[in-house]
């Protein structure tokens, strides 16, 4: 049946070209004609044959040794065990083809004698077996530390010894320690013990290296090779997908300098483990110990150290271990394609690469009260391009506390509104497995949390906060810390400049008290509201509006504001026609698209302040900038024109209908200095230099492209660029071809002190003529008229790809990077399907009857210039601040 189903769904798909009716008959009929070839008889010798290679693999399996070391006879080259139990295990297969074979990590050891032991256990941890041998080792070391060759090592011979883990560390279920009691374990407790072996396994084959030989005395024996296998098996845990070879991934693990420091680490580390271990019974080094505390022993000088000696192990196996159980996923959902359960839920358990993921627990909650973390904090963190999923996820502690439960859903509404594409939910999860997880929840909850773009621990979790440290340098994640739980996590995680650390004053809580787990408040005020009314204060100062500004809110008429909004004079040209074919009247003095006032719903202290010369004039002053650059397409080309209306000119910005680039100075009030108003067209903001010889477009894929380059450069006045491209490129790829040709440009012209941003790409509408058309209310409404015509539906990537770009800049801070941010006029521009060129106020008047992309002016395009003002005054502030 699998072969039949197979080769069917390949000859559907040769198939695909043709007539789609006729394409399941010609796949049925190649089918059949196929299986004439393969009688009965030959698919049972097949089958037998298949059925004698699993039993004799399954011989070839090696039983787990609890804590003991198992040592086998073994002629030619060793090699590393293979498990053939679990159909999963074949991705297994796959990472230790990535992994380093036990050959290449000690050297080309080969023709060792092993001898199989009787198999009883010794019951002593592997984290002392390999540190019996790595101390045993040590005593055969040469005093001048001569590294041994491959060729004198092969001339002896010597037990291979391989160390195996405790299955029960494997399933995080238990671990029975020296004092004879049984410690439940969480996931990263559980990998730090694992890994914390593998690093002494590492450091005892760096050992071997340098053991001393003496080829001419024959009473000489080199010390035992020790090799470390955790053989987890179990798919319900992250630890079962794992490599059976558990390698560091660095560059410089060749390095003596590297070995060096890696052997005397590990001898440092041992000698501790082992002199506790005969007093105690275990070591609180490794935190499958009952007397491992993560506060108080990872605050040690021993254990930083080791903590970040092992993270190149974790960052490395761990994430190949959340990649094969998604591959694993994926297989069985495609397989198991009658599950409809599994299949609605589908979306839910493969991990997001693109999505974040929050985590709460009950470590948030204090003895005097609960420690919350403000909303606007995930809103900073939280990239934008952030894909279709944000996952709350909560602990059984804290879905159990009514404070919390009021807080998780407060926070899932709240990102609804600021991450309107984004599906947000609550899930609870089980660190500990407790019977009443779920097989697939145990092992989704941890590889979400690795593979996910974004990962926020609030607060300082260690479960979160391991798998902060481990998360890969082309991820983010931010770990929200009480004053008091700085000096571990920082020590850690400041050194990698992919993290974020974040501190909360601990005095920052809401007026709730909690005794015994009954909730006090007042009578007349729900606890829900007392708890959102907290989670959604304001910013400490506003230097931080700019990360909220402009997300979540609506558009409101305001008249008193339309009579702000008219311009002095209508422009003269194509933005400016509805302007001046519009007559006044006494029931409606102003065009209806000029009417709307853009109101910030959750944030009123963070409300858009409208831009006028003497505001602008005093911002660019205390920025110490003299001009400001607006290049890009039509769409930028009109924002040009708007901010110089809004400032009060009275003429055009430009001569005719010209597109080469302009420039306006303006007399600030009060005998300010001057300030100058730049525009200059380019579609793709390219390279050219210099102008085309006609009026016809001269982009690549039609457009207009201008030069611009040496105007911006040559200018040496310090200057705000306002730059964008994509409405005119439909091809994703050819948009980041572009971005990334602006990013060139900006890193090589090297102007410092420059304030650069990039305006979001905001799409057209559909039906913008139809009469009576207003604002939209919500964001749900703007997607159910969503339009793919000329890609608009697209342009959301555009976006995403900007955003994602330039935080990683501000995350790496590379040397000659300039920084950009974004100004993200999208969320509010998409919500006006009124105002444009083809809009009832203009329709056909304005010589186009089907242009839903750009708009008349005045209209929507002057927020983007009021919200250019405030962000540019969040960064006067933030300037000021950081001087004091």
């Amino acid at each position: 049946l699998p072969v039949y189903q197979v080769l069917f769904i390949m000859q559907r798909k040769r198939f695909q070209t043709e007539n789609a009716s006729s394409t399941t008959t010609k796949a049925t009929e190649y089918v059949g004609m196929v299986t004439k070839y393969f009688t009965k008889k030959t698919i049972l010798v097949i089958g037998f044959i298949y059925c004698i290679s699993v039993v004799m693999s399954s011989l070839k399996s090696t039983t787990h040794l609890k804590g003991s070391t198992a040592v086998t006879t073994v002629s030619g080259t060793s090699s590393s065990i293979k498990s053939s139990s679990a159909s999963y295990l074949k991705f297994k297969k796959k990472l230790n083809k990535k992994s380093l074979k036990i050959d290449e990590m000690y050297g080309d050891i080969v023709d060792h004698q092993m001898v199989h032991d009787d198999g009883k256990s010794s019951g002593e941890p592997s984290y002392i077996r390999l540190c019996q041998g790595l101390l045993e080792a040590t005593s055969s070391s040469p005093q001048d530390g001569e590294i041994m060759n491959d060729r004198s090592i092969q001339k002896g011979k010597r037990e291979f010894k391989i160390v195996y883990e405790d299955p029960n560390l494997c399933s995080n279920l238990s671990v029975k320690n020296g004092k004879g009691g049984n410690k439940p374990l969480w996931t990263h407790e559980a990998l730090l013990s694992i890994f914390g072996s593998a690093f002494l396994s590492h450091a005892h084959s760096l050992l071997l290296r340098r053991v001393g030989h003496d080829n001419s005395s024959d009473d000489k024996v080199a010390p035992d090779a020790m090799h470390y296998s955790h053989k987890c098996q179990d798919p319900n845990f992250i630890q079962g997908y794992m490599p059976d070879n558990l390698i560091p991934n660095r560059n410089d693990h060749h390095t003596e300098a590297y070995a060096e420091y890696t052997i005397g680490l590990a001898l440092e580390v041992c000698e501790l483990c082992t002199s506790e271990y005969r007093s105690t019974g275990e070591c609180s080094l490794f935190p499958s110990s009952s007397s491992w505390d993560s506060q108080k022993v990872l605050g040690s000088d021993l254990r930083t150290k080791f903590t970040k000696s092992i993270l190149p192990y974790l960052r490395y196996n761990v994430r190949l271990a959340s990649e094969a159980f998604r591959e694993h996923l994926r297989e069985n959902s495609n397989t198991l394609w009658w599950n409809k359960d599994f299949i609605t839920k589908r979306s839910k358990y493969l991990p997001d690469e693109d999505g974040a993921i929050i985590y709460i627990s009950e470590n948030d909650f204090d003895d005097d009260g609960t420690f919350l973390v403000p909303f606007y904090l995930y809103a900073e963190r939280i990239a934008r391009s952030t894909g279709t999923d944000i996952q709350i996820f909560v602990t059984e502690g804290c879905s159990n506390n009514v404070v919390c439960l009021s807080y998780t859903n407060s926070l899932r509404d709240y990102l609804i509104q600021m991450y309107p594409r984004c599906v947000a939910s609550i899930d609870r999860v089980n660190a500990l497995g407790s019977p009443d997880s779920t097989a697939i929840t145990v092992s989704l909850w941890y590889a979400r949390m690795i593979l996910s773009s974004h990962l926020i621990c609030a607060t300082g979790d260690m479960e979160c906060t391991h798998a902060a440290m481990i998360k890969n340098g082309e991820a983010y994640a931010t770990v929200l810390l009480r004053e008091k739980e700085q000096v571990y996590v920082e020590e850690i995680i400041r050194p990698n400049p992919f993290r974020f650390l974040l501190l909360i004053p601990t005095d920052k809580k809401p007026n709730l008290n909690i005794n015994n787990g009954v909730v006090t408040t007042n009578e007349h005020v729900s606890l829900s509201d007392q708890v959102e009314e907290f989670a959604l204060q304001h910013p400490p100062d506003r230097s931080r509006c700019r990360y909220l500004r402009g997300r979540a809110g609506h558009w409101e008429q305001d008249m008193e504001y339309a009579k702000l909004a008219q311009y002095k004079t209508p422009i003269s040209f194509y933005a400016g026609k509805a302007d001046r074919l519009f007559v006044p009247t006494e029931n409606e003095p102003f065009r209806l698209p000029t009417t709307y006032k853009w109101i910030d719903a959750l944030y009123p202290q963070c409300q858009t302040e409208l831009v006028t010369l003497e505001g602008l004039c005093d911002v660019m002053q205390r920025l110490g900038v003299g001009r400001i650059l607006l290049v890009g397409d039509s769409l930028t080309w009109q924002s040009s024109e708007s901010l110089h209306k809004l400032l009060g000119a009275t003429d055009d910005a430009h001569e005719g209908r010209s597109l080469k680039s302009w420039v306006a100075s303006f007399q600030c009030p009060n005998g300010g200095n001057e300030i100058q108003i730049q525009g200059a067209r380019n579609d793709e903001l390219n390279k050219i230099e210099e102008e085309p010889t006609d009026e016809g477009p001269n982009c690549e894929q039609k457009g207009y492209c201008m030069p611009w380059i040496n105007e911006y450069t040559s200018n040496p006045v310090p200057t705000v660029v306002v730059a964008n491209t994509g409405a005119h490129i439909q091809d994703i790829a050819r948009f980041r071809k572009a971005f990334d040709t602006f990013l060139e440009i900006i890193d090589s012209a090297g102007r410092s002190d420059d304030i650069v941003f990039f305006r979001t790409t905001v799409p057209g509408h559909r039906d913008c003529m139809r009469e009576g058309i207003q604002p939209f209310n919500t964001y749900q409404e703007y997607q159910e008229r969503e339009t793919k015509k000329w890609m608009w539906n697209m342009f959301y990537k555009h976006n995403n790809y900007v955003d994602r770009l330039l935080t990683e800049r501000a995350a790496r801070v590379e040397e000659g990077h300039i920084p950009i941010e974004v100004l993200d006029v999208y969320p509010m521009t998409v919500l006006r399907p009124d105002g444009h060129s083809s809009s009832p106020d203009c329709a056909e008047s304005c010589g186009r009857k089907d242009d839903c992309l750009h708009y008349s002016l005045p209209g929507p395009p002057d927020w983007w210039s009021h919200l250019l003002y405030s962000h540019l005054r969040d960064l006067a502030f933030e300037k000021e601040r950081l001087s004091v």
